[in-house]
């Protein structure tokens, strides 16, 4: 499994109870829904798949684990896209 880290560069501007990220090279700005929000924190240290499943399964004890796998995907496969996150060795 991979191990994931925050891109440098990338700046944070919290908005009430959102959060906002903006490349630091192109300017473009992201805005993140709560999962990918969560996961931007989770990854203020690099960690890895297996690692991030533990942390939002017990954040979501009720949620399905393939539910919470599939979700989080799309956050990571998201943040990738928008070269917020990389991985890492």
């Amino acid at each position: 499994m991979n191990c994931y880290r925050r891109c440098p560069g990338i700046n944070e501007t919290p908005v009430e109870d959102e959060l906002f990220l903006i490349a630091g090279d192109s300017g473009d700005i992201f805005h993140l829904d709560r999962l990918a929000m969560s996961l931007w924190r989770a990854l203020e240290a690099p960690a890895g798949e297996a690692e991030l499943l533990v942390l939002f399964g017990a954040a979501f004890p009720e949620t399905p684990a393939d539910t919470i796998e599939r979700d989080l995907q799309g956050a990571l496969a998201t943040l990738l896209d928008g070269e917020l996150i990389e991985v890492c060795d």
